[in-house]
């Protein structure tokens, strides 16, 4: 039983996780990448919970995390380094989905940050964001199945990387699917796509904020038969939150679908997101998700939560 092992029944004491970071340290210095890692995230995530809630005790976590020698080691991790540097002034950018989704770290990264990259992007918790990848085109297809000239928005759409292989890239879809991002490069992304591809014009690019579809400068953008946002509920305060479902709701047309996503509060990596990669987000649970899912208004709610338990999803029908 390792030090942190010992101490989950009893008070918690700031030095089992150093000695847990002493611990991962060795393993990477012994040629165990892998393993160091999944002693940071899970092990560490569920000890994490007791101090969270205490402001000036888990500000001591991080800078005892930030001060350690694995926190050098770890950065040798494109993932886990480019969430700590924010080249895009985010973390969680379009790029780091890139890395979970194709598992290939940059050519110029050392061995050791291999190794590592590895097993940060094949964690439960990158698993959720691959799924959820899977999950999005299997609704998208859905809609373009039963109803070829459906009208689809994507709010914080980012790569897209969903419509590679669906049916929005067919010569079956007949409708419109409007990708809206305030990130350029983002959008540069899907509209050079959309040209190397030769993909049909039916996929529309909208530089545009949450702010100014709440402003209601985008008048003329319903109805839709699906709107979807996977990966901006993450960043929202409940106040936001609420708004926009509200106006995605109002967006969606007769037999229209919202489907929204968040990360759960007992995510498998939340505390090495944390305290590894500066990576902080807004989470939910299965009634903060349904009754926000409720603001989008009269219709059946369902809610439910990927295999790998991370990612909770709300599912709304116009009733």
């Amino acid at each position: 039983m390792n030090t942190l092992d010992s101490t989950l029944d009893a008070p918690v004491d700031l030095s089992a996780f150093v000695a847990l970071f002493d611990q991962a340290e060795a393993l990477i210095h012994a040629g165990e990448p892998a393993v160091a890692v999944r002693r940071l995230e899970q092990p560490l995530s569920a000890t994490a919970r007791r101090v969270r809630a205490d402001k000036v005790k888990f500000s001591r976590l991080v800078e005892a995390a930030r001060n350690h020698g694995v926190f050098d080691l770890v950065q040798q991790d494109p993932f886990t380094r480019r969430a700590f540097s924010k080249p895009r002034g985010y973390a969680g950018d379009a790029v780091m989905l890139d890395y979970l989704y194709s598992g290939v770290p940059p050519s110029e990264t050392s061995a050791l940050g291999r190794g590592i990259f590895a097993a940060t992007t094949h964690s439960p918790m990158g698993l959720s964001v691959v799924y959820r990848k899977a999950l999005l085109r299997s609704f998208i297809d859905d809609v373009i199945a039963r109803k070829p000239d459906a009208r689809i928005l994507s709010v914080a759409s980012g790569h897209c990387r969903e419509l590679e292989g669906s049916l929005v890239e067919s010569s079956m879809f007949k409708g419109e699917f409007i990708a809206l991002d305030q990130d350029s490069l983002s959008c540069d992304e899907v509209r050079w796509r959309q040209h190397a591809m030769r993909a049909n014009s039916r996929v529309r690019v909208l530089e545009s904020s949450v702010r100014a579809l709440l402003g209601n400068r985008h008048t003329d953008l319903g109805p839709f038969d699906l709107v979807y946002s996977a990966g901006l509920y993450d960043y929202l305060d409940l106040a936001v939150a609420q708004k926009l479902t509200s106006k995605l709701g109002a967006l969606c047309g007769p037999d229209g679908r919202l489907l929204i996503a968040n990360f759960v509060p007992d995510g498998y990596s939340r505390a090495y997101m944390e305290l590894f990669m500066d990576w902080h987000l807004i989470v939910r649970d299965d009634a903060e998700m349904a009754a926000l899912a409720g603001h989008a208004g009269a219709g059946d709610v369902r809610v439910f939560r990927d295999p790998h338990d991370n990612v909770v999803y709300a599912e709304w029908r116009r009733g």
